[in-house]
């Protein structure tokens, strides 16, 4: 379906409950400053933005296609 989706997890099939557990999952593997990118819909998209910038991930979200977005979650380091 997309070229790049062998590289990029493709998580449209997910309820945005699974999708943020995938989500934090993947980030419990990965070292500080780390991208997380994934292939999201829209209403996943608006589930996951304002809860990452909010725990202080920088947020970078690309049209990917019709209803399809690619969303880059950066692993904040730890302050404090």
């Amino acid at each position: 379906m997309h070229e790049e989706k062998c590289l990029v997890p493709d998580y449209t099939d997910l309820t945005c409950t699974d999708l943020m557990i995938r989500i934090v999952m993947r980030f419990r593997r990965v070292p500080l400053n780390s991208v997380v990118e994934c292939i999201v819909r829209r209403d996943q998209r608006d589930s996951i933005e304002k809860p990452f910038l909010r725990k202080g991930y920088r947020v970078e979200i690309e049209t990917f296609g019709t209803n399809l977005y690619l969303v880059k979650l950066t692993k904040p380091e730890k302050t404090g």
